[in-house]
């Protein structure tokens, strides 16, 4: 597993999640926060903080007695963003999980469909960009478009598994392009609705993909990112017409510096 789940920060941040345990409530998870930042990251024309803190917040239940925890957690999380989106700077895929190296199988899913909550929680936030009428991505292509309307669909069924009929009504071609692979399945055992253990399949299938779906929303981001500023009215910043110090904001909109954005 990437050293991600592992931060240095990790130990104090949960020492704050765990007090916003409530009675009858579990509290909020590490690897929740840490999907949440990565959505948020890969999120084509960046977010400030002002777009997105106050939702984590509220998404989470996240509540200060007093300013100083706020400042304390604030400076935690804004670290471990940090580290999130160096890793996407370099070209990294930031699903944090290795599954074929699991040793626990149980708390890797728990562990795995935190994160992909968080990440669904974060790609919320811009669903215009995720989910775009197809005239207004028209310099992505049709392909991975397409490839990201499944990735979504997928990420969809983890975040909320009891959405899984609207997602998909017909759940034939699930079991016959998935679950017929699998050792001992037979023609007699396909199910024509949905139940509840049929459920947990797809969900299961869709955790097992979160690495190849993390893959298709950095691939659709760079694409959307690269066509939008292609296409836009701004100056180009390799025209030699707009001069950018390395640790100003970058020209493109991202709420990057330009030496962590088009300057990298």
């Amino acid at each position: 597993m990437s050293n991600l789940l592992n931060a240095p920060e990790r130990g104090a941040i949960e020492v704050f999640l765990l007090r916003q345990e409530r009675r009858g409530e579990q509290a909020p998870t590490y690897e929740r926060l840490l999907g949440y930042l990565s959505g948020v990251v890969i999120t084509p024309g960046g977010l400030l903080p002002s777009d997105w803190v106050q939702p984590l917040l509220e998404y989470n239940g996240i509540v200060f007695p007093a300013m100083d925890d706020a400042k304390s957690f604030m400076d935690l999380l804004m670290q471990l963003y940090n580290r999130v989106n160096e890793k996407r700077l370099r070209g990294e895929n930031l699903c944090p999980f290795d599954w074929s190296n699991v040793s626990d199988p149980e708390d890797a899913q728990r562990q795995g469909t935190e994160w992909g909550i968080g990440l669904h929680d974060a790609l919320k936030l811009r669903s215009k960009i995720w989910a775009p009428e197809k005239h207004e991505v028209r310099h992505v292509s049709t392909k991975l478009v397409e490839e990201l309307g499944h990735a979504l669909a997928f990420l969809w069924a983890i975040a909320e598994p009891q959405s899984v009929p609207d997602i998909l009504p017909d759940p034939l071609p699930f079991q016959r392009n998935f679950l017929s692979h699998t050792p001992g399945w037979r023609e007699d055992m396909l199910r024509e609705t949905w139940d509840e253990e049929l459920v947990e399949m797809f969900r299961l299938t869709c955790l097992g993909r979160l690495t190849t779906m993390t893959d298709t929303f950095q691939r659709y981001s760079k694409a959307y990112d690269t066509g939008t500023r292609a296409g836009s009215s701004k100056p180009s910043l390799a025209s030699g017409k707009v001069r950018v110090g390395r640790n100003d904001p970058c020209p493109c909109g991202s709420g990057l510096k330009y030496k962590k954005c088009c300057g990298h």
